[in-house]
């Protein structure tokens, strides 16, 4: 279990939950981009996530249930993007000013209440850090605006096997550095941490079974589900 995130660097520790989501890791294999065989994000442009594109979940147990009738692919895991609190007035401004439904983001930033990490992450685990940007409806990668090889040569920044950032502090830096480029999307970067958990997700032919009524905790804490 993550007892909390690290505050690297003096930027404030607090954490708060975006959401939910169900995502497949995929290849990447492209120019300019890491190559990596199990790319991990938030993004909605990079992976397939499930049921569809733009999905989030309030909880661990709506998430897995919008999986049941699916046909699951094995790979399939539950993830939650945490957002540190001082950045998440630019992602929440983004998404008023596009319009779009958001219920479960705003739900959990707008108010500025988020639950605590302790219960976020209950028995899930840090996998790293990236930058992200709110456009209209779908979160976009820094990887997917072409910003990974000039982050390479200007910040020293690189990623590893996940495609993923090594901290929050290398997180920090590469949003603030690409909030002042004109060359991107006309988005707000913001650092984010992603929880994994290894539970496989039930689906039509998925192995592992797992109960939509159970709570976050009873269902992805089984010792044989990892």
């Amino acid at each position: 279990m993550i007892e909390d995130l690290p505050s690297d660097g003096g930027v404030p520790g607090e954490m708060l939950l975006a959401g939910y989501f169900v995502a497949v890791p995929e290849s990447l294999n492209c120019s300019g981009m890491p190559r990596t065989e199990r790319l991990t994000t938030a993004s909605d442009c990079l992976i397939d996530r499930l049921p569809q594109d733009g999905c989030w979940f309030g909880s661990a147990t709506e998430a897995l249930a919008a999986c049941l009738l699916l046909q699951v692919p094995a790979g399939a895991r539950l993830y939650a993007l945490l957002v540190p609190a001082d950045h998440v007035g630019g992602f929440v401004a983004d998404i008023l000013a596009a319009g779009t439904d958001e219920p479960v983001l705003l739900a959990h930033l707008y108010s500025g209440v988020g639950r605590p990490v302790q219960e976020v992450a209950e028995d899930g685990r840090e996998l790293g850090w990236e930058v992200l940007g709110y456009d209209h409806g779908l979160l976009h990668s820094w990887l997917c605006n072409d910003l990974y090889e000039d982050g390479l040569l200007e910040l020293g920044v690189g990623t590893d096997e996940r495609g993923l950032l090594p901290g929050r502090e290398a997180a920090v830096r590469v949003a603030a550095w690409a909030n002042v480029r004109g060359d991107t999307k006309p988005v707000t970067w913001f650092p984010g941490a992603l929880i994994e958990w290894d539970t496989l997700i039930q689906g039509h032919t998925g192995p592992a079974t797992i109960n939509p009524d159970a709570s976050c905790r009873t269902a992805l804490a089984a010792p044989d589900s990892r």
